[in-house]
């Protein structure tokens, strides 16, 4: 195992491994990667990191679930959001319609899913 590693590094520091063959290893997986749709590359990436293969289409961990939105829920208001500027904009806005007579601070507790009345 010793002999393996130390090979391992001898290669990895040959001055034409570095300059020529890894460049061009990277260049060779970025082409592959670029032609697969985003579903096997999801699958892909994921089992690389995760060490198992996803299923997307009926998730069970966050991760996949978060996967899931990204392949299947293609709405918009995710994309907003996800921008920091937009989302204040979309916020501003929905706020602007925001009756302040009718919320008080009991029905803001009640939405909410609080108690009755808000502790100051």
């Amino acid at each position: 195992m010793q002999l393996k590693s130390t090979l391992k590094q001898l290669v990895k520091n040959n001055p034409l491994y570095k300059d020529f063959i890894r460049p061009m290893r990277v260049r060779f997986k970025e082409k592959a990667l670029a032609k697969l749709d985003d579903e096997s590359y999801f699958i892909k990436r994921h089992k690389k990191i995760f060490g198992y293969t996803p299923d997307f289409r009926n998730p069970q961990t966050f991760n996949e679930k978060i996967i899931h939105r990204i392949l299947f829920d293609r709405n918009q208001i995710y994309t907003a959001l996800a921008d920091k500027l937009k989302a204040r904009i979309y916020i501003a806005t929905t706020l602007q319609h925001f009756d302040t007579a009718y919320n008080t601070q009991d029905n803001i507790a009640y939405a909410a899913g609080g108690g009755g009345n808000l502790i100051a």
